[in-house]
């Protein structure tokens, strides 16, 4: 063991491989910056370049892309409430919440933390446990997955807020959205009226930029009051204390666990897990009025199982060669292009290969803390840019973005037409996450709710004779239920006294 880790040791901390490790997290943190850039583009734009470097150094530097990508995409969710990609949905509400109030840096500050602290966990459940967790993850069913997504649906009750009506009509036409494309149990096409670019369905990034940045370019637009004010800053603390950690520490580690645990099912993603920590952390707070206004822990909560689902995404990806999301597909077909099959053998005949995996995913995170510290203090500054000049930046740059997905013009119109849905919305007091959530979880809902009753034959309460769905199912109901639940506890303790 001591000799295979000193081998890896030798390959990660010597001055070549922590140069790439820090160019791939730079790459990565710029790519998660800008709207529609995804880290699974960003690993495939290094990809042809890191399979010269050779398996250690090349994958090394792909997870440096990785873990920069996944976090630099709060910066612009904080500062401009747009979303670098869909895992920072979560973040745009409190990170500006926070902004508006003054303390973009604390924000920011706040995001770092919590990204390097799930970062670091999941590192440590890949080490310690990983075998373990993927034989878990091969027990989910479609069952499992079903009641995975219902549960994520249920949060469209909570995050609507005062507007439960509006914010199930935005749900509902969410769920619609994602019907758009062929049928995934039959093959027949739903809603493409003839339409190839329809066939796969509405991409969600295009539909993120739509709602976020063209809707709020167009708002701006619309207030000429705005065009010309600059955000005033408080002289604000960056970093959270150790005594802020702690007084928040439950809220971390759970978020860090929901995080890893959801990286580690194959196909599900982060933006599951960000809507449920936040969820979970707006139950447990101490002040969850504050939620929506600029609360840390709604800043905390979704950042931490943000940078958590990288570490649980690359247990199947290793241990079983499937992976865990579109990021770890192409670090999985990377690893297939060095000659090297994932799966228990791996862990056996490559012991050194994977410490040196361990370790530049850990140099990584400390890099991606590095870098994020010391450009807060530049990123804040894009507040200092009067809207009239912003906004015409962030709309090309929303183009651009757009248009990279999946290189067609077509998105560019789909994120055109979701910006006047945002616009609309806004307008009207709609909430946009609703809407959110119905596209993201609305494809999971409905084909695994197929497939397990194929798999029952048409028999619902058979998905009741798996124990993790029906722990799933009881959980959602219990969530939902549990505002009457409290007010009923309290009243009964009140009519005691």
């Amino acid at each position: 063991m001591w000799e295979t880790l000193g081998t890896a040791i030798a390959a990660v901390f010597n001055f070549s491989a922590l140069l790439w490790i820090s160019i791939g997290t730079v790459l990565g943190i710029v790519v998660g910056a800008l709207p529609g850039l995804t880290a699974t583009m960003g690993i495939a734009i290094m990809l042809p370049l890191c399979i010269t470097l050779g398996p250690e150094l090349g994958m090394a530097t792909l997870l440096g892309v990785y873990m920069g990508a996944v976090t630099g995409a709060s910066i612009p969710a904080i500062l401009l409430g747009i979303p670098g990609n869909p895992n920072a949905i979560a973040t745009v509400a409190d990170g500006q919440g926070m902004a508006r109030n003054g303390e973009p840096g604390r924000a920011l500050g706040l995001a770092v933390t919590a990204s390097f602290i799930g970062g670091m966990f999941s590192l440590l459940v890949l080490v310690l446990v990983s075998p373990f967790l993927a034989k878990v993850a091969l027990s989910f069913g479609p069952p499992e997955y079903f009641g995975l997504a219902l549960m994520g649906l249920t949060l469209i009750a909570t995050v609507s807020g005062k507007n439960m009506i509006k914010g199930l009509i935005a749900g509902i036409l969410g769920l619609m959205v994602s019907t758009v494309g062929f049928d995934p149990l039959t093959g027949s096409g739903r809603f493409i009226f003839n339409n190839p670019n329809l066939m796969s369905g509405i991409s969600l990034v295009p539909v993120l930029i739509g709602m976020y940045a063209i809707g709020q370019v167009l708002v701006s637009a619309s207030d000429e009051s705005q065009m010309g004010q600059v955000r005033a800053f408080k002289k604000e603390k960056i970093f959270p204390s150790l005594k802020e950690l702690w007084e928040y520490g439950r809220t971390i580690l759970e978020a860090a666990l929901i995080g890893t645990g959801i990286g580690v099912l194959p196909g599900t993603g982060a933006s599951i897990a960000v809507f449920l920590a936040y969820e979970r952390a707006r139950k447990i707070s101490r002040h969850p009025e504050s939620f929506g206004q600029g609360a840390p822990d709604g800043i905390l909560a979704p950042e931490t199982a943000n940078n958590a689902v990288t570490g649980g995404a690359m247990v199947p990806t290793l241990t079983l060669g499937i992976p865990g999301d579109g990021s770890t597909a192409l670090l999985l077909g990377a690893l297939t292009i060095f000659g090297l099959r994932p799966g228990p053998l791996l862990f056996r005949d490559q012991s050194a290969f994977m410490y040196t995996i361990f370790l530049a995913i850990f140099m990584a995170n400390i890099f991606m803390v590095i870098y994020q510290i010391g450009g807060i203090r530049l990123f804040v500054n894009i507040l200092k840019v009067p809207p009239a000049i912003l906004m015409p930046i962030v709309l090309v740059l929303s183009v651009v973005g757009a248009y990279a997905i999946n290189i067609n013009a077509f998105d560019i119109g789909v994120a055109v037409v979701f910006g006047i849905v945002s616009f609309i919305f806004k307008k009207t007091d709609v909430p946009l996450v609703p809407m959110i959530l119905g596209v993201v979880l609305g494809g999971m809902f409905e084909a695994e709710l197929r497939r397990g009753l194929v798999l029952y034959q048409g028999n619902f309460f058979g998905f009741f004779s798996r124990p993790i769905f029906a722990a799933l199912f009881l959980v959602t109901v219990l969530s939902l239920m549990w505002p009457w639940l409290s007010a009923y506890i309290k009243k009964r303790k009140g009519a005691a006294a």
